[in-house]
């Protein structure tokens, strides 16, 4: 059975009611028997006073029973005559022919306190009437020895005063409760009503109905704050779901611009969620809403990870697919279902692939002529060799102690370049005169060539001098080395106009280097500013050349704000065509004020 809120609330009333009147006619019965109790003291006190002067005055001899008897028709009270030890010589309520029979009252409590001279109080049934008394005694000192003198008033009057006064508190009393209670039922449905109409605004709430609000009209402070508190509750409650709902569209958005894929699982592994990059991935559209795996999702590697991973959370685990190379990974969901990730690591295994080869061409570069270094330096230990012979091995060590000299500063070129460490100081540069220089520097320093060498055009370029000059000499050197004899090497500048837009630059110069070498393959073209990577392996090695100075060539360029490009037929020469910024008319050169 369920009850209504203003049932308990009735019910602790009536408790609390009942329990007041339980206590103020307790302690009314208790503090008006005291204050009663204390007058007939007081009462007595004065009486024994009359009787003591009275005893005192009387002649040796005297008849205490008698004497009692008159004392007792004058004060209304019992009276009673004790010896010293205890005897009863007198007593108003017992005849004189039964005094004998009469116990010794040397033990009453009410003499044993009188014995010091103060008057001794008890109270107590008495064994000689049966009749509760308030017994009151004095010690009273004559010729003949002490003697007491007890009074004793029967508690009769005061406990049926007590009882009448107990029974009108108690009428009385009741009364009070029935109103109390009659009063206390109308508070409690009062009270209750809002909280009712709190109750059933509160189920329409639950219910979807975010309108619904509790009223405040019900002249009780403290309702009218859980009212306010309720309805501020329900405000937030319909704010906090359109948050949500923002939060939900948000993270939908966030999910599909993930590059990595996300796909969200049921517990019978059917999807639920996909995001774009996921779709890409697997090259399918938009799936419909609890498609099973095995209808969207066709590799049969893939399909088993995912419905496995709805059964127990799947590692990172390398699925090829096609020509992609994927890292799959998944986690249960405590209500079920699971979330894969999806993540293309095809770029990273090419790079690190890319890692590899730099590594191995590295290894063997440095390889090569440190084993050449070792055999001739071991042969020149020897006494016996021929002079012409050991100046031979000499030369050899010398040029490779050169060639790995080279190797290791275009390394560490390539390392500063690529930490950022290199930064280009800008000034004018005049292109053609550096492209000159460099290629009289390489004929003359080089062996003799039979190749044609032209420039054509001219320009200003704003960069590092030093840099456009490594720039040059590594595609320079490149041609004169992959270049037969009878061939040409041609170097040619151009520049074009400043953009008319805002913000745009000052125009750039364009410096193509092109050869009728045995050119590049188409499939090699790609890689051909990649570290140590050389097309052509065999004539490579004849050749000679780190393998470094495209790299070394592509991170200048972009460095200085340029760019670089390659243009190639195999066994119809090669072109290489890089830019840079155009001086500035105004450009001053540094240092000039």
């Amino acid at each position: 059975m369920r009850l209504r809120i203003h049932h308990p609330l009735f019910a602790g009333f009536l408790g609390v009611v009942a329990l007041l009147l339980v206590l103020v006619v307790s302690l009314v019965g208790t503090g008006l028997r005291r204050e009663l109790v204390a007058i007939m003291r007081t009462e007595l006190e004065r009486e024994l006073g009359l009787a003591a002067m009275v005893v005192r005055g009387a002649p040796p001899g005297f008849d205490a029973d008698s004497l009692a008897g008159v004392l007792t028709a004058r004060l209304g009270h019992r009276v009673t005559f004790v010896s010293a030890d205890g005897t009863v010589l007198g007593d108003s309520d017992v005849p004189a022919s039964q005094l004998g029979s009469v116990e010794n009252h040397r033990d009453r409590p009410e003499l044993q306190a009188a014995r010091n001279g103060s008057v001794g109080f008890a109270e107590r049934a008495s064994g000689t009437v049966g009749t509760p008394f308030l017994y009151a005694a004095v010690r009273v000192d004559r010729p003949g020895g002490p003697a007491y003198i007890r009074v004793a008033a029967t508690l009769s009057e005061i406990q049926a005063t007590l009882g009448r006064a107990t029974r009108a508190v108690a009428i009385t009393g009741l009364a009070a409760m029935v109103l109390a209670l009659v009063a206390a039922y109308l508070i409690a449905r009062g009270l209750t009503r809002p909280l009712v109409t709190l109750s059933d605004r509160a189920r329409r709430l639950t219910g979807g109905d975010l309108s619904s609000r509790a009223p405040r009209s019900t002249r009780v402070h403290e309702l009218d704050d859980l009212a306010l508190a309720f309805n501020r509750l329900a405000d937030e409650l319909q704010a906090r779901l359109n948050e949500l709902g923002r939060e939900r569209d948000e993270m939908q958005a966030l999910i599909d611009c993930m590059a990595e894929g996300v796909v969200a699982l049921t517990d019978d592994a059917r999807i639920l969620r996909t995001n774009r990059s996921a779709r890409e991935v697997l090259g399918i559209p938009q799936p419909p809403l609890f498609s099973p795996v095995g209808a969207v999702v066709r590799q049969p590697e893939l399909r088993e990870l995912l419905e496995e991973s709805v059964v127990h959370p799947v590692q990172a685990s390398d699925v090829d697919l096609g020509d992609r190379s994927l890292i799959v990974s998944s986690r249960m969901l405590d209500q079920g279902g699971a979330v894969t990730t999806l993540l293309d690591v095809t770029e990273i295994r090419r790079l690190e692939k890319v890692r590899q080869d730099f590594v191995a061409n590295a290894s063997h570069e440095l390889k090569t002529p440190l084993t050449s270094m070792r055999g001739f330096a071991e042969t020149l230990l020897e006494d016996d060799l021929p002079e012409d012979l050991r100046r031979e091995f000499l030369t050899s060590i010398h040029n490779n102690t050169v060639r790995l000299q080279l190797l290791v500063d275009d390394l560490l070129d390539l390392s500063r370049l690529e930490s950022g460490g290199w930064r280009p100081r800008e000034e004018r540069v005049d292109l053609a005169d550096v492209a000159m220089r460099v290629w009289d520097d390489l004929s003359e320093g080089g062996p003799p060539r039979d190749l044609d060498f032209s420039l054509q055009g001219d320009g200003m370029a704003w960069a590092d001098e030093q840099g456009v000059e490594q720039i040059l000499r590594n595609l320079l050197d490149n041609a004169r080395r992959y270049t037969p004899d009878g061939g040409a090497v041609a170097v040619r500048i151009e520049t074009t106009d400043a953009g008319t837009e805002p913000g745009a630059d000052d125009g750039r110069v364009w410096v193509d280097v092109r050869d009728t070498g045995s050119g590049i393959s188409t499939k090699s073209l790609p890689r051909i500013f990649e570290r140590f990577y050389r097309a052509d392996t065999s004539r490579a090695r004849e050749v000679g050349g780190t393998g470094l100075g495209l790299a070394i060539v592509r991170h200048l360029v972009q460095v200085m704000g340029g760019e670089v490009s390659v243009r190639s037929e195999l066994g119809r020469g090669t072109t290489l065509r890089f830019s840079l910024p155009r001086a500035r008319p105004d450009a001053k050169e540094p240092g000039s004020s």
